[in-house]
């Protein structure tokens, strides 16, 4: 079959990698510079490759290639207000930190060596004909109009998709798009002089500050990719943060730990844009078995379990591999590929939500900590009968569904040992006051 995708990035170039093997043709149309030989700009989030990422990576025949480009993170370190720190396990595998555009290039570079793949950048997505697999580009650098007819159009384009806004367009659709009250701006922690790293290079780094909160990503040359994450509006907020000086005593109060490490952290503030961070949900995922969206087209999540990359690259594995079920009939294999996937999907959000109110706030509760204790103690001695959710997310392949399920499951008996506990020691103490 004959495809044109949309997109380029890590779910357009992972597709077109898996379907040129296949023997497909593949096209793919980017907005944006070749990753190959562009220069990374604007604000971009480290990507965290876990499990899942992994495997699709190695049945693509890239580990070794992904292994040179990785950060390994074996678990999270939480920095406390007065300079303390805690270490929370990822167990076992933990999550990989990568830089967007070193994974972007290496992608889209296999996937160009491929007999019948090719990449045309720099063109942007002006309209699709659903009913015949058409699209239209405009070529940013000539303003020529270019048309591309094909058997499959994908839509691989992001969370503000084109080709589903286009797909969409007099059809009883379904769409929600959710932005959160935070955004976020990136920042930076260069390597010390002598290429070193300033803090420890081997974890993720926690800055939780309730409505606030600072998270940090090692890269391979000793620096630090950081998120800054503030509520648009309110006491410390975006709205609140008008020169250089308001983000020097914000962090002196917040982070001040970072104020050494993060040279003219108030200029560097403002020269990075705001960030928006947003979740989606769309229905259908196809129309018929000539348009088909993968990745944040269908399903974007808030990066806060650093599944977005991973859920993708499942759903590229997944539509391929409901071709080869359906070799004949694309509709058919289309809607399998939604009804495996949509469920998932939509657990990762809400997971994605939860996990966000958890990391800004809550893992600074004794009570969470206590009960986060007894999850990872139950895993080591139940031979992973028990999981937490972030080991069943990150470390397994398990649906992100029935890790849902399953996690829900364990907390009602975590909550049953908690009360039982309780009354146990109120018991003691009652007996104790008697006699």
């Amino acid at each position: 079959m004959e495809f044109t995708i949309v997109g380029a990035g890590m779910a357009g170039a992972f597709l077109a990698l898996s379907l040129g093997r296949e023997g497909h043709t593949v096209t793919v149309y980017d907005l944006r510079p070749d990753p190959r030989v562009a220069s990374g700009e604007g604000s971009s989030m480290n990507l965290g490759l876990s499990r899942r990422g992994l495997d699709a990576l190695g049945h693509a025949g890239l580990r070794s290639e992904v292994d040179a480009l990785v950060m390994p993170m074996r678990g999270r370190l939480l920095h406390d207000r007065d300079g303390g720190t805690r270490f929370s396990t990822y167990g076992d595998g933990g999550i990989l930190a990568i830089q967007r555009s070193d994974l972007g290039a290496l992608l889209v570079d296999a996937a160009a060596k491929v007999p019948g793949v090719r990449f045309v950048f720099e063109a942007r997505c002006t309209g699709i004909e659903k009913d015949t697999a058409t699209a239209y580009f405009v070529d940013q650098t000539t303003g020529k109009g270019l048309t591309a007819k094909a058997d499959v159009l994908v839509g691989a384009d992001g969370v503000f998709s084109a080709v589903r806004r286009f797909l969409q367009r007099d059809e009883r659709a379904g769409y929600t798009q959710e932005f959160l009250d935070w955004g976020w701006r990136e920042l930076h922690i260069p390597a010390r002089p002598d290429g070193g790293f300033r803090m420890d290079p081997d974890v993720f780094h926690l800055w939780p500050r309730g409505d606030t909160m600072m998270f940090a990503h090692p890269n391979r040359d000793g620096s630090f990719t950081c998120s800054c994450v503030l509520p648009f509006r309110g006491p410390r907020s975006f709205e609140t943060l008008r020169d250089a000086g308001d983000v020097e005593r914000l962090f002196r109060d917040l982070f001040p730990d970072l104020l050494e490490l993060v040279p003219d952290i108030g200029t560097w503030f403002f020269d990075r844009p705001t960030m928006n961070l947003v979740t989606t949900r769309t229905t259908p995922w196809h129309h018929e078995d000539k348009v088909v969206l993968v990745g944040d087209a269908c399903h974007a999540v808030f990066p806060f379990l650093a599944q977005g990359m991973n859920a993708a690259f499942e759903d590229c594995r997944e539509l391929a591999s409901s071709l080869r079920a359906h070799p004949d009939d694309p509709g058919v294999a289309f809607e399998r590929y939604y009804a495996r996937r949509k469920p998932n999907t939509d657990a990762l959000a809400e997971m994605s939500r939860r996990n966000f109110a958890e990391l800004r706030d809550t893992v600074r509760s004794p009570a969470v900590r206590v009960e986060k204790a007894l999850d990872v103690a139950l895993e080591r001695v139940s031979g992973k009968r028990w999981m937490p959710l972030h080991a069943m997310v990150t470390n397994t392949t398990i649906p992100y569904a029935a890790a849902q399920r399953r996690a829900v499951r364990q907390h009602r008996v975590l909550r049953g040992l908690g009360v039982a506990g309780l009354a146990a020691i109120g018991t003691a103490l009652l007996r104790k006051r008697r006699s």
